[in-house]
C-alpha cells in the first residue's frame, strides 16, 4: 500500500504546482508633475475679409449670352402630346393631314415615326 499512497501524492502534488496562484506585483508609484499645467484658452485668430471683385474686372473671360433666332412670322410652336402623329397635328393644325409633310419640312431632324411625347416642333 505504500506504493499507491506515494503514486497519490505524487499525483497531487504535480496538480497542485501548476495551480499557483501567481505572486501580486506591486505597481510603481507615478510621480506628480514637476510643474503644474497651465491650460490656456483658445482665441481665434480675427479673420479679414476681401471684396471680391466681379469677373469682368479680374480679366476674365465672359462667354455672351446665347442668342434665340426669333421665330418667323407665321409660325407656331405645338409640344407633342400622348397618342399624337403628324397627320392629326396637321388635321388640327390645317384642317388637312396631307400637310404633314410641311412640318417635316419646318423641323429637321425630325423622324415621323419617332415622335417623342413632350417635344416642341414649329407648325408652320
Amino acid at each position: 500500500m505504500k506504493k499507491s499512497t506515494t503514486l497519490f501524492t505524487i499525483a497531487c502534488f504535480g496538480a497542485t504546482i501548476g495551480c499557483q496562484k501567481p505572486a501580486k506585483q506591486e505597481l510603481a508609484a507615478v510621480p506628480p508633475p514637476a510643474e503644474p499645467v497651465q491650460v490656456q484658452q483658445y482665441e481665434p485668430a480675427p479673420v479679414q475679409f476681401e471684396p471680391v471683385q466681379p469677373a469682368a474686372q479680374q480679366g476674365a473671360y465672359i462667354a455672351p449670352a446665347p442668342t434665340v433666332a426669333p421665330m418667323p412670322v407665321g409660325q407656331t410652336m405645338y409640344t407633342v402630346k400622348k397618342g399624337d402623329s403628324l397627320w392629326k397635328i396637321a388635321e388640327r393644325h390645317y384642317g388637312n393631314g396631307q400637310r404633314w409633310p410641311d412640318i417635316v419640312a419646318a423641323n429637321p431632324g425630325l423622324v415621323p415615326e419617332r415622335m417623342p411625347i413632350g417635344k416642341t416642333i414649329v407648325l408652320p
